[in-house]
């Protein structure tokens, strides 16, 4: 009896049709695996979070110019009262940043009421 040898080939049986004769290919390595799902993940959210930024417009795109022309006039006197020195002082900063902001997706918003909400709106700093 010949002894088993250690190269993986069962003993008389180095045949071409032996299966541990044939060299397998190397299974991928789990962090390119990983890295893979990860940068699709990644690719995901970003889609995700680009579309989320467009749903003001979308939403104020979809509605009748009616109900759009009613939502501007409320949302601008809300502004007016709330943050404008006439109607009672800016006691509430971040509320009429978000109003700002808001009111300038309206198309209604023309310069005139972009030049007097601009002051409010939120501006990247470093």
């Amino acid at each position: 009896m010949e002894p088993m040898r250690n190269d993986g080939t069962p003993p008389d049986e180095g045949g071409e049709d032996n299966i541990f004769a044939k060299e397998l290919t190397p299974a991928p390595d789990r962090w390119v695996r990983r890295g893979t799902w990860i940068g699709i993940l990644l690719l995901m959210l970003v889609g995700v979070f680009l579309w989320l930024q467009g749903g003001e417009n979308r939403a104020l795109n979809a509605m009748s110019p009616s109900q759009r022309q009613a939502l501007f006039r409320e949302t601008r006197d809300e502004f007016e009262v709330l943050c404008l020195p006439d109607g009672g002082g800016t006691r509430f900063p971040r509320k009429c940043g978000q109003l700002a902001d808001f009111i300038t997706h309206f198309s209604e918003c023309d310069a005139a009421c972009r030049a007097e909400v601009e002051p409010f709106r939120k501006h990247p700093t470093r």
